[in-house]
């Protein structure tokens, strides 16, 4: 990984480099660049991947003044003209997800987007799925591993900034940013938990330009229990978008 300056401190990120078309990887909260190495070795040498660790995440700086979810998304921006990048596929993750459907508000640069379980606002992800399937199929040893990197993560920072920061994550509502956009997005779900609320919970409004995808048998964590299933959709995508 390398860093780069920004107003806050040192971002981490690693580009795979190469001539194929730029996909920018944004991990969830507690996770950081690491979950998506499994996802990234079925397409790297195909496209140009970059990933990052968000504010505070792993070899991240901790930031010391005040930020929001928006604040993440500027990051990204940062990183991209850093990078020179004009045009970009964000796959986000959960948080990640959430922070990529912040950035094509704020810039043209994004020509298609990957939810992976990127909630359209919070509230979804405690009630449109049953109990039990945040986990998955992940072993006790998997999970224990994403727990204390989550723990380690949230204790780097201090209590008011977070509080302040995670009130901005259940403040975020992407309906309208859905129902309007004009990019390819696929919104992509654990099928485990699901039920016949599921979908009107999920608040993802009727956009043809919106692709829905059910994983079989998986849970939250689809970077880490299906890196092929999630790579494909990956492929999927980019390939709607023609370029070389």
């Amino acid at each position: 990984m390398t860093t780069i300056a920004t107003d806050w401190g040192e971002m981490a990120y690693l580009d795979s480099g190469g001539p194929g078309h730029p996909l920018l990887f944004l991990h969830g909260t507690g996770c950081d660049a690491s979950d998506w190495v499994s996802v990234v070795e079925r397409l790297q040498g195909k496209w140009r991947c970059i990933t990052l660790d968000f504010r505070g995440h792993r070899l991240s700086s901790v930031p010391t003044q005040p930020f929001t979810l928006r604040s993440l998304a500027d990051d990204v921006l940062h990183l991209t003209d850093f990078l020179e990048i004009q045009e970009l596929v964000i796959v986000g993750h959960s948080l990640g997800g959430m922070v990529a459907m912040e950035v094509p508000r704020h810039s043209s640069c994004v020509v298609g987007l990957v939810l992976l379980e990127g909630w359209t606002s919070l509230s979804s992800a405690g009630s449109a799925f049953d109990p039990g399937r945040f986990y998955g199929s992940l072993s006790k040893t998997e999970i224990a591993q994403i727990q204390r990197k989550s723990e380690a993560t949230r204790s780097r920072f201090q209590s008011e900034l977070w509080h302040d920061f995670w009130e901005s994550v259940k403040n975020f509502d992407a309906y309208t940013y859905l129902q309007r956009a004009s990019i390819p997005i696929y919104e992509v779900f654990g099928s485990m938990g699901r039920n016949d609320l599921t979908e009107q919970k999920l608040r993802i409004p009727p956009n043809p330009n919106i692709q829905w995808v059910w994983v079989p048998n998986a849970g939250h964590y689809l970077p880490y229990e299906c890196p092929t299933e999630v790579a494909k959709v990956v492929d999927k995508v980019v390939g709607t978008l023609r370029v070389p």
